[in-house]
């Protein structure tokens, strides 16, 4: 597995949650937010770690970023509402994909973080803005070279 492959099988997944698809979610295309959609998410790389332990197994944590936007129209209590239903939804569907789908090498993948929803503007369009933090596990071996 690489960090492609957990960040294609997240994206095919988020794509099954109610009200998105390959319209709202896109991997780092900031072209979205412009084109009129309802919500959106944007995802972006994140750090990652690596352990290594001979003979040959890598233990991989890559950290994915989910900004989750929601276009800010009306009644403020409308669109924390709206924040939170999306961010659940998202929540569950995830939570019921432990592997990523059994995407190869995948120990672990799902959300363990985000940060406070707050409102971000671009241009003229403002939205209300979540980062969630989504973490994938992933155990590999190398035959070394040398």
């Amino acid at each position: 597995m690489s960090y492609a492959t957990a960040e294609t099988a997240l994206e095919t997944i988020l794509k099954t949650v109610s009200g998105y698809s390959a319209t709202n979610v896109k991997k780092g295309d900031d072209r979205v937010l412009g084109s009129g959609q309802a919500k959106a998410i944007i995802i972006r790389p994140g750090p990652f770690t690596r352990e290594i332990s001979p003979p040959g197994v890598i233990n991989n944590s890559w950290q994915i970023k989910l900004e989750l936007y929601i276009p800010y129209r009306g009644e403020v209590l409308t669109f924390w509402d709206s924040i939170r239903t999306e961010r659940q939804n998202i929540l569950d569907t995830l939570d019921t994909y432990f592997t990523l789908d059994k995407s190869a090498g995948v120990i672990y993948g799902g959300v363990e973080s985000g940060d406070e929803p707050e409102l971000l503007q671009i241009g003229s369009n403002l939205f209300w803005w979540q980062v969630m933090r989504v973490t994938i596990r992933e155990i590999t071996t190398v035959a070394y070279a040398e």
